[in-house]
């Protein structure tokens, strides 16, 4: 009975050190286009904007780059031009299906 109590506990103790340290583990935020807004992003946002591919907002599809409008963000150090922060906002949720329209828009065309 000693050795079977005894075997139980340390089943239940390294149970709960496993749970216990899963629960540390802080869960990995996804990434997010963060809006520029600091001398630093300014500056990679103006060397990035030089071979920028599109014209147009990647969400919306209305015109940016030349109005005091367009928002500048930064993805996973690219950078994503918007017409407004509501832009940025719908992104976030999505990148993935935006990033490729980013993409293709950046091959040249054969």
């Amino acid at each position: 009975m000693y050795i079977q109590t005894t075997s139980m506990l340390a089943a239940l103790m390294v149970t709960f050190s496993s749970f216990a340290w899963a629960e540390e583990t802080p869960p990995t935020a996804p990434k997010k286009a963060e809006i520029v807004t600091t001398a630093e992003q300014k500056a990679k946002a103006a060397e990035l904007a030089k071979s920028y591919p599109l014209t147009t907002c990647v969400v919306s599809h209305d015109e940016v780059g030349g109005t005091s409008d367009t928002v500048d963000a930064l993805y996973d150090g690219r950078l994503i031009r918007f017409c407004c922060k509501g832009c940025v906002k719908s992104f976030n949720k999505k990148p993935e299906k935006y990033l490729k329209e980013l993409d293709a828009a950046a091959k040249p065309s054969a």
